[in-house]
């Protein structure tokens, strides 16, 4: 069974991905191009061998204070498409927030999780190569061009504050491990 949340998340991913596409073609008509921002949260779940986080669908809103709201939620919730499952999520806090502007700027993805011990995520194909700045959850963020942490890669450090990436790496993130030194 659908649930409203579910439904939006899906009509916000869309909406993106139609974001993504259009300002091209519109640019090149010359006509004025409005970015949609949307803020979504993805929820580790598990975490495979090789040390990749098993994520949630994401939740997404349309303000970062909502997607913040939803983040502090308890710290096991069952997430809405897997409660015929009884997979629960098991995490507590956020990992890392990615944007895709500069300085913590634009639409967002926000990982909670709960360890900073190497794991890593590999961004949702609508999220690869768009990301920017980081606000780091963890004390350091290692951003991969690859996915799998594979690849050419940069560090954002210190807990609490929002980084850009090196411009190298500005928009060439496919993966984000997390470490606590």
């Amino acid at each position: 069974m659908w649930s409203i949340r579910k439904s939006y998340s899906l009509i916000v991913i869309a909406a993106v991905a139609a974001a993504t596409l259009t300002p091209t073609a519109a640019a090149a008509r010359g006509a004025e191009v409005t970015e949609i921002e949307i803020h979504c949260v993805v929820y580790v779940t598990s975490q495979a061998e090789d040390g990749e986080y098993r994520m949630s669908s994401p939740e997404c809103h349309p303000t970062k204070e909502e997607a913040a709201r939803a983040a502090a939620e308890p710290f096991l919730r069952p997430q809405a498409a897997d409660l015929d499952s009884g997979i629960f999520a098991m995490s507590s806090f956020t990992l890392g927030i990615h944007y895709d502007g500069s300085n913590g700027s634009g639409s967002s993805i926000r990982v909670v999780g709960t360890s900073c011990t190497g794991g890593h995520w590999n961004t949702p194909h609508w999220f690869d190569n768009r990301e920017s700045s980081s606000c780091n959850g963890c004390y350091r963020l290692r951003h991969y061009d690859k996915p799998a942490k594979k690849g050419s890669g940069t560090n954002t450090y210190g807990a609490g504050t929002t980084d850009n990436l090196a411009s190298w790496m500005n928009n060439r993130t496919e993966s984000v491990a997390y470490f606590s030194s």
